[in-house]
């Protein structure tokens, strides 16, 4: 498969400490296994890569996949907390619906729980990069700070 980034989604990969080949691996599990999730028109996809969950937002464009972002947390995902309501997105995987939820995440030996998307059947979780990229961010911040 080819892979397309702009230069802006190259910018925020840069800033973000992550790699085109990290991406490149989340889109290539995604494919081969069908564990991602579309709202029709795009896929999220993640991959544990190291100490990293790492994220790829992406399109596909006949044997392109055109990445829309990149992004990761540091926090594991353990289990579903609560499910509210149907979202746009479906788990490609079962072709059941995802539903917005709290999942418990844990990093440094705190749990909290979060927003996410939730597939209740698989117990599986997504985290949007709205909350990746500020409050998780911030959050693995504080925590590494006062360990320090």
């Amino acid at each position: 498969m080819e892979y397309v980034f702009s230069d802006a989604v190259k910018e925020v990969l840069a800033k973000r400490g992550l790699k085109e080949d990290d991406v490149k691996a989340v889109i290539d599990y995604a494919e081969s296994s069908k564990d991602k999730i579309t709202d029709g028109k795009r896929f999220i996809a993640k991959k544990v890569i190291g100490d990293l969950t790492v994220y790829a937002d992406y399109s596909v464009d006949g044997g392109k996949a055109v990445v829309n972002a990149g992004y990761a947390h540091r926090m594991k995902i353990l289990d579903i907390v609560l499910e509210t309501e149907d979202s746009e997105w479906t788990y490609v995987k079962t072709g059941a619906m995802i539903r917005k939820g709290h999942t418990n995440l844990t990093f440094m030996g705190a749990t909290r729980s979060g927003p996410s998307l939730v597939e209740p059947a698989s117990g599986e979780s997504w985290i949007e990069e709205y909350l990746a990229a500020s409050a998780l961010a911030a959050a693995e911040g504080l925590f590494e700070q006062k360990r320090a």
